[in-house]
């Protein structure tokens, strides 16, 4: 029954969209639920990038939509890679977990760095680099 409402969950969240979607505590009771929820926050954090990514590719000029979608590809091997390097419990029960923590918090970088790209201000010649 707690599977079902897991899964209820994340289907929920991928519905409402980032803005809307909370993140699950991760409160077990087991640790296929603990692996769940992470899972769960990561599509949240997932979710909230992608909207971001989605908004400076409709401001950014052609050049910059080329670029970033290069930047973006990239970014995202490497995210996956480094976490998949770094995270412990290799082969453990926990593992699942670690390594979608890992995601979900380098992902929440990732969305406040394409953040500042939409909040740079005119004339800041370190970022808005997109947006020609």
């Amino acid at each position: 029954m707690r599977g079902a409402a897991l899964a209820l969950l994340a289907a929920a969240a991928c519905i409402a969209g980032p803005a809307a979607a909370q993140r699950p505590e991760l409160d077990g009771p087991g640790q296929a639920q603990i692996n769940g929820q992470a899972a769960a926050r990561l599509s949240v954090a997932d979710q909230a990038l992608n909207a971001t990514y989605r908004r400076l590719v409709r401001e950014a000029s052609p050049n910059g939509r080329r670029r970033l979608r290069a930047a973006q590809l990239a970014w995202i091997r490497f995210r996956d890679l480094d976490c998949a390097a770094r995270a412990g419990s290799r082969g453990g029960s926990f593992h699942p977990a670690a390594v979608s923590l890992c995601l979900e918090a380098v992902t929440d970088e990732r969305t406040k760095v394409l953040q500042s790209e939409l909040d740079c201000a005119e004339g800041d010649m370190g970022c808005g680099g997109h947006i020609e």
